[in-house]
């Protein structure tokens, strides 16, 4: 055996306390980090360096580093890292304990950029959400002993031993930490409480749902505002928090005692502020917008499916995170087609590789891809061979989303609607394709069968044309909402709206239906009755008859209350 392994984590500290990591001690023969470790600092690590001779972790993301755990035991492997992140494998590289079908698993460790912060994040997942590909907020050092998913006592081992090298801009853009951006106070007594309610039930009902391979994650995410409302609503957040992550069916105790108290401390702390997006999460966001927005999109389908992915980007942006649990019903909401259509999307965006869908037993999660190959040398003029900001598009297509309500104007007696095709047109003419030809030659199609959608765009006023030559008209945003208002944009996404709620409505009260105890005829009654009758010394009065049967209704009633609230927090996280 390797005598630096065999020696314990002592012979590879310096790699990590050189570089001002926090390492903390571990406990013998385990994976798991000594009580108050989470307190830790790089001083600390340096003074007490005789407790981290034998089982040590380092906390990922300090002195620089980052470390991608390959979980064997769930089918990760470096092929498959080498899959999703193509020239990220060549770095230092450390075995560890759990074998899976292709080998033991592994630690990948990169360089970060200054300044930069992770956060824990689930990279890849298999079918059944578990982790195949992660960022955990630890990970154990070389020479380490613990057992695997084998019950087999193994030690970590460095594989590969060279300097890291950097991750790299997709890998990076995947595990950033949020930034606040925009603070407010701290929630107030005062605060309406059916908001602050609603919030708050959503939220527990999130962590209550999440299963394994997401479990931590959505816990993490949703902890602080969970303790944040429970000053609103005079809830003890330690009983809720452990109360919804025991439902979720977490079982580490420690882990999450050290959880709740970071969100305590994390909520007494600061300001309550709205979290986005770091700058390299933006970009890759960004690089996907820019591609949805200006990429040829041949084929009948295609103006469907970039809605549906523009629609996702939104929704991630929205959310402040690189995936999204969206349902297809929000989704088609926010797209301006029929959840039908979304779904056929959905499917021709995953088989072409724009998007990534882990299914766990609750909802989906879904997360663009950008385009593996940097293919912006071939868009239209205006935005060839670069990312453009958001400000820089706004100022370019005058304002107008491609998903705003004028691309959903139906087709009726009086003229041609206004839809998704239109509204790739005209984004592609904002861009620097001013003629059919232009047009025609870039999205596949013969000119002539572009004169009928140019033609409209010109009848309604969002395009100006001057000889052969098409512009946006320099309003376009101020006429889009007036159109839409006049020519039925805004009534059919309202209808649509209207419908999906009915619906959702409707099965709610079919198994509120199913729920309800059927009328028990007078027989019944006295029957149950004499049965209560039965427990007692004495005969009951007909108040205290009327009482306990009054008692039993109520009970009846709240259970069927409480199915009713659970299901409407699922239709409101929209799964």
């Amino acid at each position: 055996m390797n005598k630096q392994v065999s020696s314990g984590a002592a012979a590879h500290l310096d790699f990590y306390l050189d570089r001002g990591c926090v390492v903390v001690p571990c406990l013998p023969g385990k994976k798991h980090v000594v009580k108050g470790a989470g307190d830790w600092t790089p001083e600390r690590s340096v003074a007490d360096r005789e407790r981290l001779s034998r089982n040590a972790a380092v906390r990922n993301g300090t002195g620089g580093l980052l470390v991608v755990d390959i979980d064997a035991k769930h089918g990760g492997s470096l092929a498959l890292m080498a899959e999703q992140f193509p020239g990220s494998t060549m770095t230092r590289t450390i075995q560890t304990v759990s074998p899976g079908p292709d080998g033991l698993g592994a630690q990948l460790i990169y360089s970060l950029p200054d300044g930069f912060r992770i956060r824990q994040s689930t990279l890849v997942r298999n079918d059944q959400g578990e982790p195949m590909i992660e960022v955990a907020a630890f990970a154990m050092l070389p020479g380490s002993r613990a057992r695997g998913a084998d019950k087999v006592q193994r030690y970590y081992e460095v594989v590969r031993n060279i300097s890291p090298h950097p991750a790299t801009p997709e890998l990076l853009a995947l595990v950033e930490a949020r930034t606040v951006v925009e603070h407010s106070e701290p929630a107030q007594v005062n605060e309406d409480a059916a908001d602050a309610r609603a919030r708050f039930d959503v939220l527990v009902a999130r962590v209550a749902a999440a299963g394994s391979g997401q479990r931590n994650e959505v816990f993490t995410q949703c902890a602080l505002p969970i303790v944040r409302l429970c000053d609103v609503l005079d809830e003890d957040p330690e009983e809720v928090l452990t109360s919804a992550y025991e439902q979720s069916g977490g079982t580490d105790d420690r882990w999450i005692a050290s959880a709740i108290r970071s969100a305590v401390n994390g909520a007494a702390g600061g300001p309550l502020g709205r979290l986005e997006l770091g700058g390299w999460a933006a970009r890759r966001l960004a690089k996907i917008e820019t591609w949805a927005r200006f990429s040829p999109w041949v084929g009948q389908a295609g103006a469907s499916d970039r809605r549906v992915l523009l629609a996702l980007v939104a929704a991630c942006v929205e959310q402040g995170n690189t995936e999204t649990t969206l349902g297809k019903r929000r989704l088609a909401l926010m797209a301006g087609i029929s959840e039908e259509a979304v779904e056929d999307s959905l499917k021709r965006l995953t088989a072409q590789g724009r998007l990534e869908t882990f299914k766990t037993d609750t909802w989906h999660t879904r997360r663009p891809v950008p385009p593996p190959d940097d293919n912006t040398h071939t868009f239209p003029p205006y935005v060839r061979g670069t990312i453009t900001t958001t400000p820089d598009i706004d100022d370019l297509v005058r304002g107008l989303e491609p998903l705003h309500m004028v691309w959903s104007i139906p087709k009726t007696a009086k003229g041609l609607g206004v839809d998704g095709r239109h509204g790739h047109l005209y984004d592609l003419v904002c861009a620097g394709l001013t003629t059919a030809k232009a047009l025609g030659d870039y999205v596949g199609s013969r000119p002539d069968s572009l004169n009928r959608p140019l033609a409209r765009l010109v009848e309604v006023g969002l395009l100006v044309k001057t000889g052969r030559e098409f512009a946006p008209a320099d309003h376009a945003r101020k006429l889009a909402d007036k159109l839409a208002v006049e020519l039925g944009g805004v009534e059919v996404c309202a209808r649509r709206e209207n419908k999906y709620l009915d619906d959702d409505l409707k099965w709610v009260e079919v198994q509120r239906r199913q729920r309800e105890p059927t009328q028990q005829p007078i027989e019944a009654q006295e029957s149950i009755v004499d049965l209560l009758e039965s427990s007692y010394e004495q005969e009951l009065s007909d108040q205290e008859k009327a009482e306990i049967l009054q008692e039993l209704a109520e009970e009846a009633e709240e259970d069927r209350r409480r199915w009713e609230d659970e299901q409407e927090l699922m239709r409101q996280l929209g799964i």
